[in-house]
């Protein structure tokens, strides 16, 4: 959802992690100063331009690396070994979840195909899991050089995977 800003505008979150509009056309004081819009304080859009609608946000165990969405699933790839999560945005914008996995592991990049995950995980090659919609079961693991992003596709009885890492693209093919 979005809509159009009318003025010059900056989006900004207040101490609740609310979304606020400060029209930037007129002087604003907030808390006895001049308020600035730049990138510690909000994101400036332009007349004319459109404005994204803020629905929903939940903390991580570290920063995120990497996002993959299906459907209403999320996986969400985290720096500093606090391997990945899954959760499930629901109707009403409620979460269930995010349930951790793969803690130990840094992730980089994240992909799926038909319930096989693929998860980049830089020194650690590429990590396999295998997801039905609700269950996230560990399968292996694929030694690579530094491990940035993975990409899965589906052959006639295998999958191909392709890994960008630092020393190129390595193509991996896995029958079932």
């Amino acid at each position: 959802r979005f809509s159009e800003a009318l003025e010059n505008t900056c989006v900004a979150t207040n101490n609740d992690g609310e979304l606020i509009f400060i029209n930037l056309d007129d002087a604003i004081n907030l808390d006895d100063a001049i308020f600035s819009c730049d990138s510690e304080n909000g994101a400036m859009i332009e007349a004319g331009e459109l404005i994204p609608e803020f629905i929903m946000a939940f903390d991580t165990p570290g920063e995120v690396e990497s996002i993959y969405s299906k459907d209403s699933t999320i996986f969400v790839g985290l720096s500093n070994s606090n391997g990945f999560l899954k959760a499930i945005i629901n109707s009403d914008g409620s979460t269930t979840g995010p349930h951790q996995f793969g803690v130990g592991y840094t992730i980089k990049g994240i992909d799926q195909d038909d319930g096989l995950l693929a998860l980049a995980a830089g020194n650690d090659g590429i990590l396999l899991y295998k997801w039905n919609g609700n269950v996230v079961s560990f399968m292996g693991k694929i030694e690579t050089a530094y491990a940035n992003t993975v990409k899965v596709k589906s052959d006639v009885n295998s999958k191909i995977i392709f890994a960008a890492t630092e020393d190129g693209i390595e193509i991996i093919q896995i029958d079932f």
